[in-house]
């Protein structure tokens, strides 16, 4: 894909004040500021290769690009922006161009597991920069598909024998969504950040949202960030811990990877989506503190109320 500014080419124990009373937001969170979560995190965490291919985007040819999580809001400094189905992410420290013959393997500390509890049985998610074209600009109306690159996806479970992820391409739909509360040019972050954990529904197809709005989008994504979902049965494979992204030789266009992401069994108490239930979500729950509107990804118990019950189950989750 195109960057947004270039012309168009292809190419440790904690001393905790005791609660007398039930928890309140203020009390729990002197005790918990200091805890650190010692669980692994599921992003992509090692360059284990780089081949850089031909024709790629110029600058972007940093492969570190893409260890860490998907951005959310990209552009800082130059022309800042949310990270939107109809805005990607696109600035050259975000993302690496793969060029034609170009390679990329990336390693995980943590195995990948076949599990079918995950959501949707969903494995594994591919983020690159791929957008929607708004037909209604700047309303964010569905009119077909730009940046969708390409690039082959294999998986290994040694780093040796690499087998190939039948009909999914690493650059494609569905694109990134940052925030659930941020319209879709928005210039500053949201509050309220998707899930990057969380695929989207492998029955849905984005060709069915050609002509729909802002408001059809959201509803499709639910909480989920896009991505392109993989499940490992597909490769009959139990578990991988290396991720090859390849762009063919002949291949015209090039691919553009932000991250690649491990997909934990269901945590509905990881409202940041970082693969942990740590002081990061127990944050985010403060500031949703009260009443919310129904199906709220804080409201755990759906009551209409982020309370002391919500709060309570986010300990019980918490990772340590």
């Amino acid at each position: 894909m195109v960057p947004r500014d270039s012309e168009p080419r292809k190419v440790a124990p904690v001393h905790q004040r005791s609660c007398f009373r039930p928890p309140g937001p203020t009390c729990l969170l002197v005790g918990l500021l200091s805890v650190t979560c010692l669980g692994s995190d599921p992003w992509a965490d090692t360059v284990v290769d780089w081949v850089p291919g031909l024709g790629g985007a110029p600058g972007y040819d940093d492969p570190g690009t893409a260890i860490g999580p998907p951005e959310r809001f990209s552009g800082e400094g130059m022309s800042p922006g949310v990270v939107s189905p109809f805005q990607p992410a696109w600035a050259p420290h975000e993302l690496v161009s793969l060029g034609a013959g170009g390679s990329l393997i990336l390693g995980f500390d943590d195995w990948i597991e076949n599990d079918a509890s995950n959501p949707y049985g969903i494995d594994l998610i591919i983020f690159g920069n791929s957008g929607f074209i708004d037909g209604g600009y700047p309303f964010g109306i569905v009119n077909g598909l730009f940046g969708a690159d390409g690039g082959d996806i294999s998986l290994s479970d040694d780093g040796i024998t690499w087998h190939p992820v039948p009909g999914c391409l690493a650059d494609s739909a569905w694109p990134t969504l940052g925030w659930l509360d941020a319209q879709p040019y928005d210039d500053v972050p949201g509050n309220e950040p998707a899930n990057h954990l969380m695929p989207m529904d492998p029955e849905l197809n984005w060709e069915d949202l050609i002509g729909l709005g802002w408001d059809e989008v959201m509803s499709a994504y639910g909480q989920s960030a896009g991505g392109i979902g993989i499940d490992l049965e597909d490769v009959m494979l139990e578990r991988v811990r290396f991720v090859r992204i390849h762009n063919p030789e002949d291949a015209f266009l090039s691919p553009e990877i932000d991250a690649v992401v491990d997909v934990p069994a269901d945590q509905p108490a990881d409202l940041n989506g970082d693969g942990a239930t740590d002081v990061s979500d127990l944050l985010l729950l403060l500031e949703f503190w009260g009443g919310v509107e129904a199906g709220h990804q804080a409201d755990f118990d759906g009551n209409g109320l982020v309370d002391v019950t919500d709060l309570l189950y986010l300990l019980e989750s918490w990772t340590s």
